[in-house]
Order: C-alpha cells, then structure tokens, then sequence
C-alpha cells in the first residue's frame, strides 16, 4: 500500500506540460504554484456520520481516494489516496474502516475519523482479493474476509486472531457481527438446475470456531436486486429476498434453521402493488451504517406503474414474536435515495430542469432546480446528514458534481467539481486580446473590417486620449461621463501581454469543463455522456472576431467515434457527430476546414484496414489536405500488450470522393523479447513554438535549431520488472533512444505520461518503494 497524498490536485504545472513552448520565464517564478485545487474523485460510496458535534461525509471515490468533507462546506477535512482501489467503507464511532486490494494483496485500514490519521492498519496475501469487512460491536477489532479466508484482526498486530478458510467456490461479500456470532454471507451455484443461492456460515465471534453451516434463498444473489441483509441490535440478522417467480417475500432469520424462512406479502406494506408490478421490482438495502437505526432497519421498494418509477421505504419491526413491515415513506421517479438519524430518509430526482429533493421523517423539506442535469449528469449517489438540527442531502452526479443541498433554496449550499481529477486531456486557448471602445466602435461601423495590429494601435490610443479628456472634463463638472462600461472587457476576454487563457479539460466522466489558467475559477462545464479521451482547439481567438473559438471533445466507444464542438468561450454544444468506427490514434492535421475554418482532425482507424479518416468528414477537407501537400506519417500497434509497432504513410489520391485516405505500411518497429507495449505519445502540432529559434555564431552568422516533429516515444513493460522507453523516428521508425527504468511500475492508476517539446521529450512514471513517488525523466 503506498500513500499518494498529492496526486489528486490541479496545479499550474499541469498546465504548463500542454504549452508549445516557454518565452521566459524569471528565476523567482520556477517552482512557483500559481494556484492549487484539491480533488478526490467522484465517489463509489458516500456515509454520513457525525464526530466530535461535526457532521461528515465519508467517500471512496474511483481515484482509489478515502475521503471525509465537512458538512457545512465542503471542505477537506482529510483525504488519503492508496495506490488500490478501495471497495468497503464504514464509519463507526471514531473510526473510518476501508478495505482495498491489489491483485495480490488485500489492506485492512482504520483511520481517525476526525483527522485521517492511520490508526492501524492490516495487510495479508490474499489472491481472491479482499472482499468485505466490518467492525466487531463494541470493540476496535475487524472481521474481514481476505480471499477465502474469515479473519478477526486486532488493532497493532501483524497476525490474526484467528482465521478460518472459507468454501473456495463461494464469493462472500457480506459479514453480519450479531451477539456472539459472525456471519459470512456468499453466492454459491446450486446443486439444482445450476441455480445461484447463497451459503451461510456461522462462526463464533471469540474463537472463530464454525457453529454452523447451510444454504438458502436459491435463485437469488447477493447485489442482484432481489435481496437485502438487514440489521437490527435489538431483534438480529435478517435476510429478505424473492425468487424470481414469485410474488411473496421470504424472510430468513440469519442462524435460525427451523423454520428456513417466513413468508410476508409486500401488498401489506403497499396496497397499489399489483402481482405484474411485484414480479418486475427490485429491493435494496438503505441503511449505510448498519447501527444507524438498527432496532429498526429499512430497505426500498422500487416498482414501475403505467411508466411511472415508484420508490417505497420499508422498515422492519416485531411485535413480540411476530415479524411486520410497514411504509414510512413514498417517492416518485428518484434517481437515489439514502437514510438519515432521526428515522428520516431523503430522494433525489433528476430531470432535464435540475435536481429537485424530498426529506420525510422528523423534519420535511424540499426543493429544486439546482442545476441543468446537462451541465454534470443524473444524481447517481446521496447521503443525508444533519448539520445543527438542519437536514442536509449531498449527492453526486455521473459528471462529477458534489453538491449539498438544504431546505426550500434552488441553490445549492456548496458545490465540488470532481471531474477534473479524471482529467484525461486538456487544451489552452489563448483568449482574444481586450479591445477598447474604438475598436468595437470602428467594427460596428464596419462588421467586415478585421483591423489590422497598426490600425488597432492607433484607435487604442485614441481611445485612451478620449478616456484622459472625458476624465478631466468630468473633474470640473463640464462633460457628462463614458459609455458606462457597455464595451468594458468581458472575463472571456485576454490580457495585453497575453498570459490570460482558458484551459479546457474532457474528463473520463464526460464532462467537458474550462478554467482559467491564471487563478483556476470555474468558466463553464457540459456534461456529454461519453468518456472524452482528448481535447483540441480546432478554431482559436480572434480579435473582434464574430466567430466563437472552437474547442472539440474526442471519445469513443466500442464501435463508435464521437467528436463534439463546443463554443470555448461558453461550453454552448456546436455540433455532434458519430463516426461509424472507433479510432486507434486522433491528431491534428496540418490543413483547416474550408467552411467552417476549424482545424482538421485524423483519425487512425486499424479495421478493418488500416486507413486514415478525416474530420470534418467531407471531401472539400479531404482536398484542403491534399492542397497542403505534406506527408502523413502515422503508427498503429495491437494495443496495449501488443509486441510489435508498425507505421503507415497516408495517401490522398487524384480523385478524393470519401473522408478517409488510404494507409500503406512504411516500417515495423518490433520491441526487444520479454516486452509489451503500455501505451505510445500523444502526437504534437508540428508547428512547435520555440524559446530560442537559432543562436549567433562568432562569425555573426546563425546556426538555426533543427527540430523533428515526428519523434515519438514508445513505453513498455518488462517481464523482469520495469519499464522501457525508446524515442522512434515515425517516418522512418529508426531507433533515436532508448532508456531502463528497473523499478517504475505503470497501472491505471498511475499511468505513464509524455509529452514532447522541440528536441526533448519529458514523461513521467510511478517509483514505488522508498522513497516512492511519480518521477520525470528528460
């Protein structure tokens, strides 16, 4: 397990890695961070808990983050970031309990809940991986299941308590601790009709000696909609599940074999329940925090009439010996819900308006219209906490967006956007200069008119001048003022000395979002559905310029390109288009659209022959290339894990009459034996900007830089461990470098990154061991 604090936030340098090139740069600024955003992530899991008097929300998030933000504002609190993904999170008292796993090992973690702090932590060999844990009631130790065995650990020790192995074929992804016995919970094929079911196991708490062992509820799985496990201090451990073909609930007291199971009708809880509607519902467990209500658990019921979700929380309660269910609350068309202290229980609805949300129980509260569902996406996560005496609902949107919402206010209280700690791409685009009032003045009188630099110097001065007497003037009380700020300049407006830009990032959430390079405040956003892979400014900034700067999103999916153009300036969507074929390499091509003046786009497709395509996908941007009359140079591999490289010369013909131009192969670049690819350089521009283009020599003449565009670097993984990296020739595929990292190691958490920058090329890797830590090579 490794520590990676830092790698979740959003600094200057990583803008600084997409820019052509450095003009200067003082001493005093190297190593300066303009500004700094802390992420974690979009969340896989929230829990609300209270400590210490202070309300928390407690995620894991998909960037392998354990997380706690403060209620009342959505500040860190504390965040750790592991090198595995985190699959199991539970806050209790004044702990935080995460489980994680590599593909070796499994990780018991328990940290302060109020400062993150590790307080203990466990790790064990477990090739299953590790599957679920829990805290024992009222103690510090954990019960786990690592792989296929049962353990008990105790804080600060390095083995544990007692271990037992568990059924090999069975996956156990739930431990019920009631009294003085443990339960694990796992799916296990039936021995008829190959049927799921599930397998208990009983095993003393103390000693971890089996008690008993038995199957039930066949037909049925764990995380399958059809059953929830249910809690209760006070009345035990239930499981609640119907089969397929039924209408009737099964209820089955956890350890009790006589009799297996209980029948309820779920018509008793909901009397519009018709046997159609029943056979096509679904339950789910509510109830985060199993102590939270636990004399009382609940679970939802979620049913569809005539087109209409219906959504019905159910709580679980004995009189004297009988077992009986009851409807606390009811909602419609909600996309999550989550249960709060107090027996209150909250529902977030997502339409194309916004986000409207429901509270019942102690206090009722609603609201709406928090944002447009188009900017971040549907609400797929919610948790309800109380701040004072106050509910509050944070929920979390497929884009990324955290938000918490309170009361009858249409906004929210605060927001998080995470999407850009799954940034895959980004792109700068230098802002318009500002124009002053003659210049807009002389664009008006003339619309056609694109004044030259010289002619935009002088009416700024003029401008200036009238600015100066209408100032005086003013003084003495003779003029009457300005033009009262109608052409001031707009924040999408650059500065003089050309500093100010908009970066634009597209996240593997689909959202498309720019911020401002100087002081990172949030611009826009668009929510696209698709997984965005890259970002190109296809149409920069113009001075005065009616047309909108054009920034462009690439995704795919599997047999699909999608490219979409937004407005830069405002994220507006422009266009969208599906191309029928899902790209291998995209890069800008060294011609522009003749309609629209966009920036071309390649697109390198390998099936079912290797070809390039062209975006926009017309013949007239097909001939523009063919006018630019530049040679094509492209590389395709198998992909990741492939063995071998191969470059290809696009052609375009006589007579162009589709959008694609045909590939022939040029050479092939086979890897040493012993490795595979990991991934190859994103293609640069070409036209590189340069810091210094050429230097003078004694005899006053100039020795100007040769830089090669088609350099390209390649990374691979080394059966021996490592990495290699070589630096290739794509013209020729000529071997230009190579270098050994023995130690990197590149997963999808920590990917291998690069870039080039005129006759040097900078990536970056994962060192692990100590001291561990990303390392950029040059």
């Amino acid at each position: 397990m490794k520590l990676t604090g830092g790698s979740l936030a959003l600094a200057v340098l990583a803008l600084g890695s997409s820019l052509g090139g450095v003009h200067a740069l003082f001493p005093d600024e190297a190593g300066r961070i303009d500004w700094y955003r802390a992420q974690i992530g979009v969340a896989k899991k929230m829990q609300a808990h209270t400590h210490n008097d202070t309300a928390y929300i407690y995620s894991i998030t998909q960037r392998n983050a354990v997380a706690a933000l403060r209620a009342d504002d959505g500040q860190i609190a504390w965040r750790q970031v592991l090198s595995e993904p985190v699959g199991t999170l539970l806050a209790r008292d004044d702990r935080v309990l995460t489980l994680s796993s590599s593909s070796s090992d499994a990780h018991v973690h328990v940290w302060d809940a109020g400062s993150g702090a590790l307080a203990w932590g466990f790790s064990q060999a477990a090739g299953g991986g590790a599957r679920t844990a829990t805290f024992v009631r009222d103690s510090d130790d954990v019960i786990a299941v690592l792989g296929d065995e049962l353990v008990r650990v105790a804080p600060g020790s390095n083995t544990p308590a007692w271990s037992l192995a568990l059924n090999g074929t069975a996956a156990y992804k739930r431990i019920v601790v009631h009294g003085k016995s443990v339960f694990a919970i796992g799916n296990v094929a039936s021995t008829r009709q190959a049927k799921q079911q599930l397998h208990v196991v009983e095993v003393d708490t103390a000693s971890g000696a089996v008690k008993t062992q038995y199957s039930t509820a066949e037909g049925v799985s764990l995380g399958g909609g059809s059953l929830v496990v249910l809690e209760s201090r006070e009345y035990g451990a239930y499981l609640v599940w119907r089969e397929s073909d039924n209408i009737v609930w099964h209820i089955h007291r956890l350890g009790m074999t006589s009799p297996m199971w209980e029948i309820y009708h779920a018509k008793m809880v909901e009397v519009a329940l018709m046997p159609p509607d029943m056979l096509t519902s679904t339950i789910a467990e509510l109830d985060t925090d199993p102590g939270l209500n636990d004399a009382t658990p609940r679970f939802t019921l979620t049913y569809t009439r005539d087109g209409t979700q219906k959504t019905v929380v159910v709580e679980m309660y004995r009189t004297g010996d009988k077992l009986e269910m009851r409807k606390i609350a009811s909602f419609t068309d909600s996309a999550a819900v989550a249960a709060g202290a107090q027996r209150t229980v909250a529902a977030v609805r997502t339409s194309a308006d916004g986000v409207a949300w429901r509270v019942r129980g102690g206090a009722k509260h609603s609201g709406d219209a928090v944002y447009e569902s188009s900017t971040y996406g549907g609400v797929t996560h919610a948790a309800l906490v109380f701040v004072g005496s106050a509910p509050r609902i944070v929920v979390q949107t497929r884009g990324g967006l955290l938000a918490a919402l309170a009361g009858d206010s249409r906004e929210p209280v605060w927001t998080r956007d995470e999407s850009l700690a799954h940034a895959a791409d980004m792109a700068l685009l230098a802002l318009p200069p500002p124009a002053s009032s003659a210049e807009h003045a002389a664009k008006e009188t003339d619309p056609s008119v694109q004044p030259s630099a010289a002619i935009r110097f002088v009416l700024r001065w003029v401008a200036t001048a009238q600015a100066l007497v209408e100032s005086v003037t003013s003084g003495f009380g003779i003029g009457s003022g300005g033009h009262g700020g109608e052409h001031a300049a707009a924040p999408t407006e650059g500065d003089h000395f050309g500093f100010r830009r908009l970066a634009v990032f597209g996240s593997t959430t689909g959202v498309v979002a720019a911020v401002g390079s100087q002081d990172g405040a949030h611009a826009w956003a668009h929510y696209l559905k698709t997984r965005v892979e890259r970002v190109f400014i296809t149409r920069g900034s113009q001075a005065l310029s009616s047309a909108a700067p054009i920034a462009v999103a690439v995704g795919r999916t599997r047999n699909a390109t999608v490219v979409t153009a937004l407005d830069a300036l405002t994220g507006k969507v422009v266009s969208r288009d599906t191309l029928p074929f899902a790209y291998t390499r995209v890069f800008e091509l060294p011609a522009s659209d003749p309609v629209s003046g966009q920036r071309l786009l390649g697109f390198a497709v390998a099936e079912p022959t290797p070809r390039l395509a062209v975006w926009p996908a017309t013949v007239e941007a097909v001939r523009a290339l063919g006018a630019a009359n530049v040679p094509l140079y492209f590389e395709l591999g198998d992909g990741a894990g492939s063995t071998a490289v191969q470059g290809f010369r696009a052609e375009i013909g006589d007579d162009v009459a589709e959008p694609w131009l045909a590939a022939q192969p040029a050479w092939t670049f086979d890897l040493p034996a012993g490795e595979t690819l990991i991934s190859t350089s994103r293609y640069e521009d070409g036209a590189f900007h340069t810091a210094l283009q050429g230097r003078v020599l004694g005899d006053r003449s100039v020795l100007y830089k040769y830089i090669n565009p088609h350099v390209g670097a390649l990374a691979t993984q080394r059966s021996a461990g490592g990495i290699g990296v070589y630096l290739i020739d794509r013209v020729s595929g000529r071997l230009l470098h190579a270098a050994e990292h023995a130690g990197a190691l590149v997963s999808t958490g920590h990917p291998f990154l690069a870039t080039l920058s005129e006759n040097r090329v900078i990536y970056q890797f994962w060192q692990p061991g100590a001291p561990a830590g990303y390392v950029t090579a040059v």
